[in-house]
């Protein structure tokens, strides 16, 4: 019976050790993760812009877009924010899983199919939801207000801080194979699938942010009268 004990006790010991050494290494890949995040952010001053297609305005007074749910140009008025230069990637996300226990979501037929996309610096597929809940979980390990963007915050970023700039790049021409990629370039990142996505820093950002092709949140408000941090996520 007293070795039965000794046993149970050592086990028992060897059991809270290596509770204590995983609960340390969450602990350090949760502070390295929010401490990465927050660096990435970039500051957006406020202002009012006009949010739509102003293709009628600039160039041939066209519209740029032929989808009927397209906004009309409406005034949109909004407070300073920050947000991501990175979309947030395999690795940034896998760490998360890691860090708060949260079930990996089940691999997309996509991804099975074009391995290249799992890679660790390219940006992560995942739900609306899940990205809201990541975003709501850096809010709560930094103490600081993250969200998604608001399609308006997503708008104004894009067109550094809403001028007439029909593309998100550093000069606002669309050239291929210098400020995004050309098709054969995503054709190599992605096993020949030659979808939009790509390893994050990839190209040169616009003057205030990075291209956006990401999610926004629905809900958000059209004029924002609050500071907060928002994400991008894709």
């Amino acid at each position: 019976m007293r070795k039965l004990i000794v046993v149970a006790s050592v086990a028992a010991s060897l059991l809270l050790g290596c509770d204590q050494k995983s609960t340390e290494k969450r602990k350090t890949l949760s502070e390295a993760l929010v401490a990465k995040s927050l660096s990435n952010m970039v500051p957006v001053q406020g202002g009012e812009f006009l949010m739509g297609d102003f293709g009628p305005l600039v160039g041939e007074k066209l519209p740029f877009s032929i989808n009927q749910d397209d906004k009309v140009l409406h005034k949109v008025v909004l407070s300073d924010f920050s947000i991501s230069k990175y979309k947030v990637t395999n690795d940034d996300y896998n760490k998360y899983l890691q860090i708060t226990g949260v079930k990996k979501p089940p691999i997309n037929i996509l991804l099975k199919d074009y391995p290249s996309l799992q890679k660790s610096d390219y940006s992560v597929g995942i739900t609306w939801q899940q990205a809201k809940d990541y975003c709501q979980w850096l809010g709560k390990e930094s103490g600081k207000k993250f969200d998604l963007p608001t399609e308006a915050q997503w708008e104004y970023a894009a067109r550094s801080r809403g001028q007439y700039i029909p593309f998100a790049t550093n000069n606002g021409e669309f050239l291929p194979g210098k400020n995004i990629p050309s098709q054969d370039e995503l054709s190599e990142y992605t096993d020949g699938a030659g979808i939009p996505i790509y390893p994050v820093g990839k190209y040169p950002p616009n003057p205030w942010v990075c291209m956006i092709w990401d999610l926004v949140a629905q809900n958000g408000p059209m004029t924002g009268m609050r500071q907060i941090i928002t994400l991008i996520l894709r």
